[in-house]
């Protein structure tokens, strides 16, 4: 089978960036839209047998009162945690892009190793085999098609 060998010089840093950007964007809205429909469903179950969301969280840890804990760093349970809510999602926007930052980083650490060892092989199947084309064992390939054989060529010719 002919298959097409490329070599791979680099990955560009801004590309993974809005990548990563973009899917931890989507990732961070599906967890709020599924953690808003759980909640709303335990909130439901809750309420129906009387239970309150302290009455939880103090049978959680005994001896810790949430209610002036939550209070304090803005959250409150009477009025719908408006403030805790947005802090929520400032915190997940700043997470994202946090993420992708690390994601960036890490691509140009790919990109230095990719320096140093040359590049990396990589291999494309064509789109259609011809009728008349046979695949062949390796060990009955033509030189130039056989693998590794354009590393070997990119070595000798650079160095």
């Amino acid at each position: 089978m002919k298959v097409e060998r490329k070599i791979l010089k680099s990955v560009s840093e801004f590309s993974v960036f809005k990548y990563v950007l973009v899917a931890y964007l989507i990732f961070f809205i599906l967890f709020i839209i599924v953690f808003a429909i759980i909640g709303l469903i335990g909130w439901g179950i809750l309420a129906a047998t009387g239970i309150t969301l302290l009455d939880v969280l103090n049978s959680l840890v005994p001896g810790l009162n949430f209610e002036q804990l939550l209070t304090g760093i803005g959250i409150s349970l009477g009025t719908g945690g408006f403030l805790g809510v947005v802090v929520f999602i400032i915190v997940g926007l700043l997470a994202s892009v946090f993420a992708a930052a690390i994601a960036t980083l890490v691509a140009w650490l790919f990109n230095v190793v990719l320096k140093i060892v040359g590049g990396m092989e990589i291999r494309f199947l064509p789109e259609k085999l011809q009728p008349e084309e046979k695949i062949l064992p390796e060990e009955k390939m033509p030189e130039s098609e056989k693998p590794g054989q354009l590393i070997q060529e990119y070595n000798i010719n650079n160095h």
